[in-house]
């Protein structure tokens, strides 16, 4: 009895775990050498989706993870004028790497979101699809890229999902 209650309960572990999926590519180095006490400037990222304000919610999202992994981090004051909520009118990388320069930062996080969303359907699961680019702003060379995509269990939300994924994304 104790074997088929056992057998039942790992197969639904299994199915469960199978319901959930996360892909993650990066370049550069893990975690990149940073000068010591240098804050991240964090842009909003350029929002690729059709949901309003994706890049600014990703990229306060991604602060918080780089300060949890011991990173300095402060947002780049950029928020939208008026009824700018689709990110239509951001600034191009160059214009954030000057920005962030003249602000003070030495280094750059700059982004985009591909995926952000919850798919159609029955169980509307959350799906979150990023790509990142740590900058140096004295330089202006990629210390180090990650692309990822995480879909979750329906129920989830979508904020979490992101978090889950920048959670591993990020140096």
């Amino acid at each position: 009895m104790k074997i088929v209650k056992t057998g039942w309960w790992l197969a639904l572990i299994l199915l469960i775990g199978g319901c959930s999926s996360m892909q993650i590519a990066k370049s550069g180095q893990n975690p990149p050498r940073l000068a010591p006490r240098s804050a991240i400037a964090v842009a909003p990222f350029h929002n690729y989706t059709a949901t309003p304000m994706a890049g600014y919610s990703a990229a306060s999202i991604a602060k918080v993870i780089l300060e949890k992994h011991g990173y300095p981090a402060a947002e780049l004051a950029m928020q939208p004028k008026d009824d700018d909520i689709t990110d239509a009118r951001q600034l191009s990388t160059q214009a954030k790497i000057a920005k962030a320069k003249a602000a003070g930062y030495r280094y750059l996080l700059d982004g985009k979101v591909t995926e952000w969303r919850y798919k159609t359907g029955i169980d509307a699961e959350p799906v979150a699809g990023l790509v990142v680019d740590l900058i140096d702003t004295e330089t202006g060379k990629h210390l180090y890229s990650g692309s990822g995509s995480k879909e979750a269990l329906s129920g989830s939300a979508l904020t979490l999902t992101a978090q889950q994924l920048l959670d591993r994304l990020l140096p």
